[in-house]
């Protein structure tokens, strides 16, 4: 029982962070000038309009979405160690609480048993 415990909570676990990341990436096609503002005050990097297209394509069919956020959570840890600062805000610390969901899910894989489509077997 508690293994079919576990490989519930793993599909679950995929499957709402996937949709996080498919909102972030979809974003990018839907309100191209937030992305834009974004990288301009965030990281300091001004695209053009070419950019929220191709970073949304990006993270939507690539699985760099985990690399993007460990990356955002490495710049915001200055927001998140002051979350009630002027500049900054408390939402950066749920970037942590995702990062450490995916770190889980590489860690667990091997008692992940559902796949897109069908149930397979721990291994």
């Amino acid at each position: 029982m508690p293994e079919s415990r576990l490989a519930l909570a793993l599909r679950v676990l995929r499957l709402t962070l996937g949709i996080f990341f498919l909102q972030w990436g979809i974003e990018k096609f839907v309100v191209p000038a937030t992305t834009l503002a974004i990288f301009r005050n965030f990281y300091g990097i001004d695209f053009g309009s070419w950019a929220p297209p191709l970073l949304g394509t990006a993270q939507v069919l690539i699985a760099i979405a985990l690399l993007l956020h460990g990356v955002t959570v490495i710049v915001s840890v200055p927001r998140i160690l002051s979350p009630w600062n002027p500049v900054s805000n408390h939402f950066f610390i749920a970037g942590v609480s995702i990062l450490a969901a995916f770190f889980a899910l590489y860690l667990l894989r091997d008692w992940d048993r559902y796949r897109v489509g069908r149930v397979t077997r721990a291994a």
